[in-house]
């Protein structure tokens, strides 16, 4: 199975085309079953020559396989770095960009890396407006918060956790002057 999250640069009808164009471009090749990076690849053409004004697209594809290991392919397109929590250790990571943002330039290359979700492991993906919102004092919820409810809550169900984290996030700029579209994606193995 696959999952993805993806943020358009504009705002309003704009950015909900792009993100139409972009879920529907995506539904399509990878019922052909082709290489993640020629899939992002293609997708970066398409950006390019369809949106001539606002192209930026970032973007983070995700392809869980059948494996015991429970080995994870990700290809990162300068989206926010997902954050991998190791129940084993405690300890989290970042999946750092594999590729520049969609849509500056034709033909761009994208590679793809791998981790390994274990059981009890959690990988939490979300947009910018998550990490960037802003409280009265213009503070931002920042990366180290995310940690720290993602720890606090790594029993909880993974829809749980997402809950909890938006929810986090309104408290903390409930006073803010700064709002962006919030999206999470929380994925949770619990079996081996």
């Amino acid at each position: 199975s696959s999952d993805l999250i993806s943020d358009a640069a504009s705002k309003g009808l704009p950015a909900a085309v792009q993100a139409l164009f972009v879920s529907g471009a995506l539904r399509m090749g990878s019922g052909f079953q082709t290489k993640i990076t020629s899939l992002i690849s293609r997708l970066n053409n398409l950006i390019y020559d369809t949106f001539p004004y606002e192209r930026f697209v970032t973007l983070c594809y995700c392809e869980l396989t059948h494996s015991a290991s429970g080995l994870t392919l990700y290809c990162n397109a300068g989206h926010c770095s997902p954050i991998h929590y190791k129940a084993d250790s405690g300890e989290c990571s970042s999946l750092e960009p594999t590729g520049s943002i969609l849509g500056i330039a034709q033909h761009q290359k994208f590679s793809v890396e791998g981790v390994n979700l274990h059981r009890g492991d959690i990988l939490l993906m979300y947009t910018d407006g998550i990490v960037e919102a802003q409280n009265e004092n213009e503070e931002q919820f920042g990366e180290e918060r995310i940690r720290k409810i993602l720890r606090e809550h790594t029993h909880d169900s993974a829809r749980t956790l997402a809950y909890r984290l938006l929810e986090e996030v309104q408290t903390f700029s409930a006073h803010g002057s700064y709002s962006d579209d919030r999206t999470i994606v929380v994925i949770k193995r619990d079996q081996f």
